[in-house]
């Protein structure tokens, strides 16, 4: 259900990680766009991008987010979300600010997330299952 609140970007976003697919995360991208975030290199170019995700949705299975507010100025954009992230049959919550620069198309050139990945990091490590996907995963093209 739309957020009516939420400036245009956001709301696209909030649409997008309420159930995230492949395509759906991909859809909002530029071509040449990077990305980066914590613990890991920038992933650059769409089909390095639809690499990760695809890595990402087939290890945490049931990932998703809900935005909490966006902020909207010309091609900078803000989203303050909440990615939620199943481990071991929890669920964790992990506060998530994106910077996006949007190019002239409004597609995401560039986006910067700030997020504090240390509390996944211990259920990561004590989840035989997401050990196993995350072997599997490595052999994604």
């Amino acid at each position: 259900m739309p957020n009516q609140s939420l400036p245009a970007f956001a709301q696209k976003f909030a649409d997008v990680w309420r159930t995230p697919t492949l395509d759906s995360l991909t859809r909002l991208l530029a071509e040449d766009v990077q990305l980066i975030q914590p613990l890991s290199a920038p992933i650059n170019g769409k089909t390095q991008v639809r690499r990760a995700f695809r890595r990402i949705l087939f290890r945490f299975t049931g990932i998703r987010g809900e935005v909490r507010q966006g902020f909207d100025h010309g091609t900078t954009q803000l989203v303050d979300w909440t990615m939620i992230v199943p481990v071991g049959g929890k669920e964790y919550e992990i506060p998530v600010i994106d910077l996006f620069t949007l190019n002239e198309d409004g597609l995401v050139q560039k986006r910067i997330a700030y997020f504090d990945p240390t509390p996944l990091q211990g259920p990561i490590l004590r989840s035989p299952r997401i050990w196993a996907r995350t072997l599997i995963s490595n052999f994604f093209k």
